[in-house]
């Protein structure tokens, strides 16, 4: 009777490690999946020249958005920083939404002309 019970007792906490893991597993994807969208999107601000209206849908439809740090539109060899976030509401760590943000920078006109 008392293995029955302790494994009763055992199996709640495996569920509860199982959903916190989940939720580190899907926090780690939306990471990596903001730093690799803001890698394209630094490229595309840097051969561009700004932040142009195909780079802001690409960054609507991952269903991020974007903030940038500089005031000014930059002019050519200026750095230009940026954050993306993107919402995620968590199974067990909070009750509320988290922001995953991930700030990255380009420097506007310098690119690869390889192609």
């Amino acid at each position: 009777m008392a293995s029955k019970l302790g494994f009763m007792l055992s199996s709640i906490f495996f569920v509860f490690i199982f959903l916190i893991s989940g939720d580190m597993l899907c926090v780690s994807q939306i990471k990596s999946g903001l730093d690799s969208l803001a890698v394209t999107v630094s490229y595309r601000i840097a051969k561009e020249g700004r932040l142009s209206d195909s780079t802001q849908k690409l960054i609507s439809d991952y269903g991020a958005t974007i903030k940038s740090t500089n005031t000014a539109s930059p002019a050519i060899g200026e750095t230009y920083t940026f954050s993306l976030k993107k919402e995620y509401t968590p199974l067990i760590l909070s009750k509320n939404t988290m922001a995953i943000t991930v700030t990255h920078s380009a420097i506007v006109g310098f690119y690869d002309s390889y192609y």
